[in-house]
């Protein structure tokens, strides 16, 4: 449940995007590796669909919950580099919803460790502002693991992940 695609979701640009709840991510229990493969087959798998392949994708980060325990330098710049190119699809918006208020220290180097072009696609912002940056009704596809979110979170998570079974078992028959 730390990272996975929102099927229906879309940006007001009309991206598709992906979640993250970086509190569910423990650098002492779960390695940065795993995380950005993790993140790496996502955005992959975004791919997949002609209109991320040309247009680029968005990412919406639920800060809730998150504390300087989830957080490594070496994690935080490994997936700002993944964001920023290390794959084969833009990332044309990263939504950093509900930072707590000391968010400004880690903000700080995360920023170094961002192109100048890529830091103008970063918002941070209380989800009360989602409106601005969502298409249409999003709340309805929006994690309820965010306060104005209507879909199940685990329901959510546990559908990508069946999804991509489905998709990887058809690739791997020749479909």
């Amino acid at each position: 449940k730390t990272l996975f695609v929102l099927p229906h979701l879309k940006s007001s640009e009309g991206h598709d995007v992906f979640y993250m709840k970086p509190a569910r991510f423990w650098p002492k229990e779960t390695s940065t590796d795993q995380i950005i493969d993790n993140l790496v087959y996502c955005m992959e798998s975004m791919v997949e669909k002609q209109k991320s392949c040309e247009e680029g994708i968005a990412f919406l980060a639920n800060m809730n919950d998150w504390s300087f325990s989830n957080f490594s330098v070496s994690y935080c710049h490994q997936f700002m580099m993944t964001l920023q190119g290390r794959v084969p699809v833009r990332v044309r918006m990263f939504l950093i919803v509900n930072p707590p208020s000391w968010f400004g220290k880690i903000w700080s180097i995360m920023k170094s460790m961002l192109a100048a072009d890529f830091r103008k696609k970063v918002h941070m912002i209380p989800e009360t502002e989602l409106h601005n940056f969502l298409a249409g009704d999003f709340k309805k596809d929006v994690p309820d693991d965010l306060e104005c979110g209507g879909a199940d979170t685990e329901g959510l998570a546990k559908d990508y992940v069946a999804y991509r079974k489905y998709i990887e078992a058809a690739k791997s028959n020749g479909n």
